[in-house]
């Protein structure tokens, strides 16, 4: 369902169901608005239950503050309006409990979200605040202050977070973005703490003339969608990160970096071909995924992302040694981890992938998988970040026993990862 084409009232209803099964807020908390071209603010209610949510459940809230609907609106209703009368960029708020979020507010600090690209371009310097009674008018205005100064994304001591954007599926994405920087953190954390770089590197992007391209095999194209909603489900990707390409005929199919997983459609994929895309719509690694294409010509299909337990180690700057269990050194083999300074030579990094070295974790940046097709891609996405998660868990408690080299080479010798 895309949510662009929903009325306002049924976006919140949307969003919050969103926000609830994805596990980033309780039954009680949390609450989600919207404001229409008319200064209607449409929000959740106070005291329902947020996972049997109807669409008669949602208030409207009249330019003059009257609640109009069967129940009373969120008690958060006026740093919700607060931000909405000073802010007319932004057009949805997301408040929500995500536990990585809470803890953070618990903690009372900031997450830093310049310790990779895809946290910053999502969510840009995120502010603190100071406790204050919730649903009171005082912590109205210290959220509302925030935004006043330019930020986007609040955080609330001993509460939660806030974030504002000009339409919902961007503040989901934001709010989404900032608990999986959360999450990040806390598993560079466990691996001896972030390391940022020295010097920010600024992609090359290409900008691509747009022409219309004979219409392709929709089937390579829904394959795509099926991949893109089942690693968005898994914690693989998110809404505006994480990029599935994949080789059809002459060309290349991408998502673009705006899109929603759970909205996408096949028509939605973009095609690459001949120096010219079929569509606007940026994917600002393309040119890296060209050159991984001409380099590795029997990888077919090719994941881009950032999930966080393999971002964990991508920013604590550790190799990841997938010499677990047979099953991840299989798939995975030898996991090249490489510089971020590799981000500003798209030649040098392609060169490292290939049938032998089908993955490479860039710090600071993200991990790259590749296959013979989607499933071998996808696979290996699957794989690398849930053996992260095992890692990041067993040196809680005691260190790692890999398998030793001459099992490794007996695996070599059985199996073709490829």
């Amino acid at each position: 369902m895309d949510i662009k084409k929903l009325t306002v009232k049924e976006q919140v209803l949307l969003a919050m169901q969103r926000v609830y099964s994805n596990s980033l807020t309780t039954t009680s908390g949390g609450n989600i608005s919207a404001i229409d071209e008319n200064g209607h603010i449409f929000i959740t209610p106070s005291g329902i239950d947020k996972g049997t949510l109807t669409i008669d459940d949602i208030v409207e809230v009249l330019p003059d503050g009257t609640a109009v609907g069967r129940h009373k609106p969120s008690m958060e209703l006026p740093f919700h309006s607060n931000i909405y009368r000073t802010c007319k960029d932004v057009k949805a708020i997301v408040h929500a409990h995500a536990p990585a979020c809470v803890a953070y507010a618990c903690m009372r600090l900031v997450p830093d979200s310049s310790c990779a690209r895809v946290y910053e371009d999502k969510l840009g310097k995120i502010a603190g605040s100071v406790y204050a009674l919730p649903g009171s008018l005082k912590l109205g205005g210290i959220v509302m202050q925030e935004f006043e100064k330019g930020s986007r994304a609040v955080m609330m001591d001993n509460h939660g977070a806030t974030v504002g954007a000009e339409d919902m599926q961007s503040a989901l994405a934001k709010y989404e973005t900032l608990d999986y920087l959360c999450r990040t953190l806390f598993h560079a954390r466990a691996l001896g703490g972030v390391k940022h770089p020295k010097k920010k590197i600024t992609l090359k992007v290409s900008n691509y003339p747009v022409r219309e391209i004979v219409a392709d095999d929709k089937a390579p194209r829904e394959d795509m969608v099926k991949f893109i909603k089942r690693a968005y489900a898994n914690g693989l990707v998110g809404s505006g990160w994480g990029t599935l390409a994949v080789k059809d005929g002459n060309g290349i199919l991408f998502n673009s970096d705006d899109s929603s997983p759970l909205d996408l459609c096949a028509d939605d994929i973009v095609r690459y071909s001949d120096g010219c895309v079929s569509s606007d719509k940026k994917c600002k690694y393309l040119d890296l995924i060209i050159k991984i294409f001409q380099k590795t010509p029997e990888a077919k299909s090719m994941y881009i992302s950032m999930p966080p337990a393999i971002m964990g180690f991508a920013t604590a700057n550790v190799k990841f040694d997938a010499r677990l269990i047979p099953e991840s050194y299989i798939m995975l083999k030898d996991v090249l981890q490489l510089d971020y300074s590799y981000i500003g030579d798209f030649d040098a990094l392609a060169s490292k992938l290939s049938t032998s070295s089908p993955v490479a974790v860039v710090d600071n940046e993200c991990i790259i998988t590749i296959g013979k097709d989607n499933t071998k891609a996808f696979d290996r996405l699957e794989v690398a970040d849930y053996s992260a998660r095992s890692v990041i868990m067993a040196k809680a408690v005691a260190d790692i026993n890999p398998i030793n080299e001459d099992e490794v080479k007996e695996i070599d010798d059985t199996f073709n990862g490829w």
